[in-house]
């Protein structure tokens, strides 16, 4: 992501700065780079790199709250964001947060359920950190009994969230959300593997994604988008949203404030460069979209 990020902001008349740890190769399609020795503070280093920019973009996950703690050293030092909020930020960075917020909007979502909450009943039901990405850590029990099992035994009940397994077509939408609109760049299909694993459930992770895959529900997908927004309005610049479709329903599974694996793809499956389109939408006001190409692009992680 970083580094097809870096491409795209090359195009851009702008002078590109970033980060990169030393056991990493250094990037191309930058001016400059700082890079993290291993007795460095990297918060250090992050902070310098920021205090000289005028405009700050985090490529950084929700777990353990570091996109929020990033964005607000960003915020401390007065700095352009070209992301979302901290209060969107802090919703979706939990899958629990996230059910209610949806809830209170009216959009459809999954039940969300602590362990403490969770009335054990006959079916399919999945386990998955609050705070995780992906699917980061995320198990599916056929047995309710062993998932509470597994949830006690693993010591696992007051960092997962459960939640029923739905069936369906799991996808996802890239879009650019700014002061409560949204504008969707590409519909994808998420390659999701399910495998055995020894503890007698299955285990799901993420294997890519078919960008523009799921593109006859460009519509519906659209609206859903929309409505996230309008729930949200502090969501900013690039927003992934995960779903599943099942049939004519379209159901959210959860919010990625900050860019998304989708995105290594954008460029090609839309023909335009994605990073000038988010730059365009955060600093002009009604800015007008061109007209985006509907390429299919896969990417395997």
């Amino acid at each position: 992501m970083r580094d097809a990020l870096l491409r795209d902001l090359s195009h851009l008349p702008y002078r590109i700065s970033t980060t990169v740890d030393a056991r990493l190769a250094l990037p191309n399609y930058c001016h400059t780079c700082a890079v993290v020795e291993a007795n460095d503070d990297v918060w250090q280093v992050w902070e310098q790199a920021m205090s000289v920019a005028d405009a700050v973009w985090l490529i950084a996950p929700e777990t353990n709250g570091l996109l929020k703690k990033l964005t607000e050293l960003a915020m401390s030092h007065h700095k352009k964001i070209l992301g979302c909020g901290l209060q969107s930020i802090e919703i979706t960075a939990s899958k629990l947060a996230t059910y209610f917020a949806l809830k209170q909007a009216g959009i459809d979502t999954i039940p969300t359920f602590i362990f403490k909450n969770w009335k054990i009943e006959v079916g399919v039901w999945l386990a998955k950190p609050d705070d995780g990405a992906g699917c980061d850590s995320t198990v599916c029990f056929e047995s309710a009994d062993e998932m509470a099992g597994w949830l006690s035994s693993y010591n696992k009940a007051g960092s997962h969230v459960i939640q029923p397994f739905q069936a369906g077509t799991p996808a996802s939408i890239s879009c650019v959300m700014y002061h409560g609109k949204a504008q969707v760049l590409s519909c994808n299909k998420q390659l999701i593997e399910i495998k055995n694993n020894q503890l007698r459930c299955f285990e799901l992770s993420y294997r890519g994604s078919l960008v523009n895959g799921m593109c006859e529900y460009w519509a519906e997908f659209e609206i859903i988008a929309n409505k996230i927004a309008q729930a949200m309005p502090d969501l900013a610049g690039y927003v992934g949203v995960d779903v599943i479709v099942d049939g004519d329903e379209v159901i959210v599974v959860e919010i990625n404030p900050r860019l998304t694996t989708s995105y290594v793809a954008l460029a090609q499956a839309i023909s335009k460069n994605p990073a000038e389109l988010i730059i365009n939408t955060l600093t002009h006001d009604n800015f007008n979209w061109p007209k985006l190409e509907r390429n299919v692009i896969e990417i395997n992680v």
